[in-house]
């Protein structure tokens, strides 16, 4: 159902991105252009990943609508305007220094907030969800900010006001180094069998040494597979340590 939504989401926001710019694609990149070129296969994609996910949410619990609605509203109003009949309008992404805090809020409601509201456990409070969802929310940013080195004089030439912007890029690798490990300790105090922690701590690491190479005129693929991929990289070691735990 993430799934779904997820490719749902990220597609209409890139078409409602390439509408209201109206930019020539030679001027995009490379991954920006193969979007634009196979704009008809996507949208077909996206229709049908979109009706599978609306088909999955019917067996999730009630509750989870709680999560589900709010991250579509977030998500919708991304890249359209708060008012859409106010020319001046802002969409949440034009807001100073606020669209990396609604990434991490969203992705941190989809990967602790929905599997604790349809956990059998649930409504009993654990002082642990607050604990990851904070977790992850650090996690998320710390990786996400490399995205905003990256789009820094895009971001400047469209006057959206960025953290690279206010802190400049190095400071902002050390600010994204400060959350991992600010993440770090979360996980360390919280109650995480220790194959997962071990597991998580070697993502981190990993994750902290790729980030230090974070420079804006990286080649796309650092950031379309390298940084977005740390997510995979994450869970992965997390398999790993679990099966030599079990050895």
């Amino acid at each position: 159902m993430i799934f779904c939504f997820s490719f749902f989401t990220y597609n209409v926001q890139r078409f409602i991105k390439f509408k209201s710019t109206n930019k020539d694609s030679s001027k995009l990149g490379k991954r920006l252009q193969w979007i634009s070129k196979q704009k008809n296969l996507l949208t077909i994609l996206s229709i049908i990943f979109g009706i599978i996910g609306i088909g999955c949410s019917f067996y999730v619990h009630f509750l989870s609508f709680a999560v589900l609605i709010p991250m579509g509203v977030l998500s919708f109003f991304y890249v359209v305007p708060i008012l859409p009949f106010y020319k001046k309008s802002l969409t949440l992404r034009e807001i100073p220094y606020f669209k990396i805090f609604i990434i991490g809020f969203v992705w941190s409601l989809i990967i602790i907030g929905l599997p604790t509201l349809n956990t059998s456990h649930f409504p009993y409070f654990n002082i642990d969800y607050p604990i990851a969802l904070l977790q992850v929310f650090l996690f998320t940013i710390a990786i996400t900010l490399p995205f905003d080195i990256r789009d820094i004089e895009y971001d400047k030439a469209n006057n959206l006001k960025t953290i690279p912007q206010l802190l400049g890029v190095k400071n902002t690798i050390i600010l994204s180094e400060f959350l991992l490990i600010s993440s770090i300790i979360l996980l360390y105090i919280s109650d995480i069998k220790n194959h997962h922690f071990y597991g998580l701590l070697t993502g981190h690491i990993i994750a902290m040494i790729v980030i230090s190479f974070t420079k804006k005129e990286r080649e796309e693929l650092f950031f379309a597979a390298i940084i977005e991929g740390l997510i995979i990289v994450l869970y992965l070691c997390v398999l790993i340590s679990e099966y030599c735990f079990s050895l």
